[in-house]
């Protein structure tokens, strides 16, 4: 049997191979995975509650949602890692009637190895712009990358003046919240 000749120019081979080019590469995108996004840093999240400076006489203006007297938080913050950590801190200030209060700006911290450090009214107050000695609630909000820890224990006291006997005392240790 004999079969007829096709005569193939030179321009239909080059066309041929674009379009099999062409093919061959979309096949490599199809299959190809598209590269991962790059991993978004995980926070632990710490909100620690406070409760600042006299309350009662000295406000009879505002809406005070606590007896009258002098209230004080200090919050104990320690790193139990082997090495230095960095974190973040915020303070929120929280007001009668679902109003909300002001909010600062985060502010950096560091602690090495087995280090400790208090956050106390004073800094709470400085922090939300308020004059010294307002009374004021509210939280402090840490933040810390993932797979580092802190422990916080909130530490909260009452008298029924500035010098006078502590009336009552309460700790409470603080979860991290992914």
């Amino acid at each position: 049997m004999h079969l007829p000749a096709f005569k193939v120019s030179t321009r239909s081979l080059a066309a041929a191979a674009i379009t099999i080019a062409g093919i061959v590469a979309s096949a490599a995108q199809v299959q190809a995975p598209a590269p991962a996004p790059a991993p978004v840093p995980q926070l632990h999240e710490y909100a620690v509650k406070f409760v600042c400076n006299r309350a009662g006489a000295s406000t009879p203006n505002l809406l005070v949602p606590v007896a009258p007297g002098f209230y004080f938080t200090a919050i104990n913050v320690h790193n139990p890692s082997p090495g230095s950590v960095e974190f973040r801190k915020k303070f929120a200030q929280a007001l009668p009637n679902q109003k909300p209060g002001k909010v600062s700006e985060f502010v950096g911290a560091a602690l090495k190895s087995d280090e400790a450090f208090d956050v106390e009214c004073t800094e709470i107050t400085k922090r939300l712009g308020l004059a010294a000695g307002t009374f004021v609630t509210g939280f402090v909000v840490f933040q810390i990358s993932a797979p580092r820890e802190l422990d916080i224990v909130a530490v909260y006291t009452a008298a029924a003046s500035p010098s006078g006997p502590v009336v009552t005392m309460h700790t409470e240790r603080v979860p991290k919240r992914p």
